[in-house]
């Protein structure tokens, strides 16, 4: 039997590398020397925060590698009750959203992307939970990570369950909204076009908050650092824009205790007819004020009327207009 030298041998195996090329690959990978590193929990899995508060994500790598690692977060929403956007926003951008994601790349389940730098092994992704008006039970995010199209890291069933308790506020948030449209001249007008406004002053007068320039106008009246005593304020139209349909602007107010169920919500309809127009334009009666009594983290509040339309657990009433129709 004939041996084969050294040569041919060495001959054979190249050969025998180069036509089954991946097997051989996958093979050197399997010896450890291109292992890819691996993402696992560099803490808890399960997370619970308040509103308001951020949900950290840890992670750790196995290894660093010379190169940036791309994972994502894909929200399980049969699991979760809470939403996307209104409980809570996660960083990064989505995985179908064209602007930030190769096409090449796009595929498989939808999930933010998040990207750990290269040369590092421990990185972190806080999710931000938002503090809202209401007063709501707790509700629940479940995450799974899964590794970007690029494949340069791995991942083996990795899941966050995060957990939003309620949070609840004594400070006093003030709402000024007038949405919707309206037709002028046949064309549908955005009600945003329109001027509102909110002041709120102390009883000496003085000017101490104000919204000018957002539609909704929108006030924080922050408990610990407002003095207590008596308060206005004052809702009003600036300017109609040159538009004077013979219609209400559909405006309403409303004070909300964050996180309580201390939210009254009222109709000011009655005191903007958009033919009238603004203080701006000519009016002066384009405005309702309301008087704001605070103690301590009470406050008390009456409209034009000398209603009482807001205090603590009081049921108020509904506001009546004073202004003759």
């Amino acid at each position: 039997m004939k041996k084969i030298s050294n040569y041919k041998f060495h001959f054979l195996a190249i050969f025998f590398c180069t036509g089954l090329f991946f097997s051989c690959n996958d093979d050197v990978e399997s010896l450890g020397k291109k292992e890819k590193p691996v993402l696992t929990a560099n803490g808890p899995t399960s997370i619970t925060v308040a509103e308001g508060e951020d949900a950290v994500l840890s992670f750790k790598l196995d290894k660093a590698i010379n190169k940036p690692i791309q994972y994502r977060l894909v929200i399980l929403n049969d699991e979760s009750t809470a939403t996307d956007q209104l409980d809570y926003v996660i960083p990064g951008c989505r995985s179908n959203d064209p602007d930030c994601v190769a096409i090449e790349e796009n595929g498989g389940p939808v999930g933010y992307i998040f990207e750990i730098p290269a040369y590092t092994t421990e990185y972190n992704v806080n999710i931000a939970t938002i503090f809202d008006d209401l007063s709501e039970g707790t509700e629940t995010l479940k995450l799974q990570v899964i590794s970007n199209r690029t494949l340069l890291g791995t991942v083996d069933n990795l899941f966050f369950d995060v957990s939003i308790t309620n949070s609840v506020s004594n400070d006093l948030n003030i709402r000024f909204d007038w949405s919707g449209t309206f037709m002028s001249d046949g064309e549908e007008i955005d009600n945003c076009d329109l001027d509102l406004d909110l002041e709120l002053y102390d009883d000496f007068g003085d000017l101490v908050d104000f919204s000018y320039s957002n539609c909704p106008e929108s006030l924080v009246l922050n408990t610990a650092d407002l003095p207590d005593g008596t308060y206005y304020l004052y809702a009003s139209l600036w300017t109609t824009s040159g538009y004077f349909e013979n219609i209400n602007i559909p405006t309403n107010i409303q004070f909300v205790k964050p996180g309580t169920a201390f939210n009254e919500s009222y109709d000011l309809s009655s005191y903007f007819p958009m033919q009238d127009g603004g203080l701006d334009d000519g009016n002066p009666n384009a405005g309702v004020e309301f008087t704001i009594v605070k103690s301590g983290s009470v406050y008390t509040i009456t409209n034009d009327m000398g209603e009482t339309v807001f205090q603590g657990r009081m049921a108020a009433p509904k506001i009546k207009s004073s202004r003759k129709k």
